[in-house]
């Protein structure tokens, strides 16, 4: 029996490297407090999710004689956003729930001021928003089935930039050669 040589998937190895660059990322916010925490910086991890789903593609697509099918583009390009929005969300778990309790507390209490001054500047009542906040208070934010669903809707949200990365990258065998 003939071992066929086995391909490295590159999906997958892209994903792991942009997971632990978002990963510092994280912990750089973190070590900054919570107000580096919450900030806009985080959306740099976005960026360089997608800069590695292309990179990822395009090394397939130089692999495969500079053609790459769109579903192929898809499944590399998803990989590198599942894989690396997983490797964040269990180190954010980790660190939140075992490793600074405390700073998961400032944070849930944090988001929960700044959630309460943007619905007092769209005009609700201070009981409008007591009610909104009632059932909050007693939920967990960073709970394994909260972070999972949190996960799973950034799952959903990426595959749509997946799709346009792939649009973008793909590049289709000519149906016929001109040789």
């Amino acid at each position: 029996m003939e071992n066929p040589e086995k391909k490295p998937n590159v999906g997958l190895n892209y994903g792991l490297v942009a997971g632990l660059i978002i990963t510092l990322i994280t912990l750089f916010q973190y070590l900054g407090g919570i107000d580096t925490y919450l900030s806009p910086v985080g959306f740099v991890s976005y960026l360089i999710i997608v800069t590695w789903a292309v990179l990822a593609a395009l090394k397939v697509r130089k692999a495969n004689e500079g053609f790459l099918e769109f579903s192929q583009a898809l499944k590399v390009t998803f990989t590198v956003f599942v894989i690396a929005f997983l490797v964040q969300t269990i180190f954010t778990y980790i660190l939140l729930n075992f490793i600074d309790v405390s700073f998961k507390e400032a944070v849930a209490q944090e988001v929960m001021n700044k959630t309460e001054q943007m619905l007092k500047k769209m005009g609700m009542s201070d009981s409008q928003i007591d009610e909104h906040f009632e059932a909050e208070r007693k939920k967990d934010q960073f709970s394994l089935g909260r972070m999972a669903l949190g996960y799973a809707i950034t799952c959903i949200v990426s595959f749509i930039f997946c799709l346009l990365i792939s649009l973008i990258v793909k590049r289709s065998k000519p149906a016929f050669n001109n040789f």
